[in-house]
């Protein structure tokens, strides 16, 4: 934290007194502060990243949650995550595309499981550095998924109750952090439209190769076109059988064109092909392989459900 102290100092002028931590100063003082010292900090600096054994989360997903990333790593849900990956990161070698809006027409379509699931592959390839915001700041539950505690962060951080950079979490074994909502807001709009979230947020991008931003549901609320401005890219989630065309087209529409890198279909109808016995394995299930690559290439098909089109 040494550079980032003495970035503090600097962007403070003759405040030398001045501390991170706000000890002597008014909190909310200090905590906008931070932002500017990791702004000016240099961008090679990223000791502040090492955050403590007590802010490493160990996720031991149940069934239910769906973290196929981590619970399922060799199956086709997890595959399918593994192409929308490799789909954005040819798509960032084309244009620029860092951080990342994940949203939903309305609730209840999986927005955060995606969200996380897709952090979580995106961490695995080489050399990337991945940050999960937890923004949606109304009804948090990424942070669910990630551990069985509560946890602090945007709000406590908004409140000058927590300075930013104790605010990151760490996800054993990966390079990715998650920043957290904290306590849940009536009101987030005005923190989320305000110069602060976005200084916090551009202070933090170049320790990062991807920041993923979970965000509310675009309809009825105007936090997700407010975060969109913030943004690179946009991906819509869509849950089959549960997503109205009338609904989706309004909550698209409401998407700078520019910025629509693609929809999701969560739990779309798919067969459940065993890839690692296609593969090169034995074949538990009886069929010949003639079967079995009519069956892949249909799976195949399937899994283009999973877009990310380029604008």
């Amino acid at each position: 934290m040494s550079r980032v102290y003495e970035a503090l100092q600097r962007s403070q002028g003759d405040q030398p007194s001045a501390s991170p931590l706000g000890s002597d100063q008014p909190e909310e003082v200090a905590v906008g502060a931070t932002g500017a010292a990791l702004a000016t900090a240099e961008a090679t600096d990223t000791n502040w990243l090492n955050v403590s054994a007590d802010r490493v989360l160990h996720p031991v997903p149940a069934p239910e949650q769906r973290l196929v990333a981590i619970s399922e790593p060799e199956g086709t849900g997890a595959e399918m995550f593994r192409v929308l990956a490799t789909r954005l990161a040819h798509m960032q070698n084309k244009r620029r595309l860092q951080k990342l809006l994940v949203t939903s027409s309305v609730v209840d379509e999986g927005k955060s499981v995606v969200a996380v699931n897709l952090a979580l592959t995106l961490a695995r390839r080489p050399d990337t550095r991945v940050l999960l915001v937890e923004a949606d700041l109304r009804r948090p539950t990424a942070g669910a998924l990630l551990s069985t505690s509560a946890l602090t962060g945007i709000s406590e951080w908004s409140e000058g109750k927590l300075p930013l950079e104790n605010s990151l979490y760490q996800i054993r074994d990966l390079p990715m952090w998650f920043l957290a909502a904290g306590h849940p807001l009536d009101h987030p709009l005005p923190l989320l439209e305000s110069d602060r979230f976005a200084k916090m947020l551009d202070a933090i991008a170049s320790s990062f190769d991807w920041i993923l931003l979970d965000a509310t549901p675009m309809l009825p609320m105007a936090d997700s076109t407010s975060l969109a401005r913030l943004c690179d890219g946009v991906l819509v989630v869509v849950r089959e059988g549960v997503t109205r065309r009338k609904i989706l087209n309004k909550a698209i529409a409401s998407i700078e064109k520019s910025k629509l890198v693609g929809v999701v279909f969560n739990q779309a109808s798919m067969l459940n092909i065993d890839y690692k016995h296609y593969y090169g394995g034995s074949n538990s299930s009886g069929k010949s392989k003639k079967e079995l690559k009519k069956e892949a290439k249909k799976a195949q098909k399937e899994a283009n459900q999973v877009k990310a089109a380029s604008a």
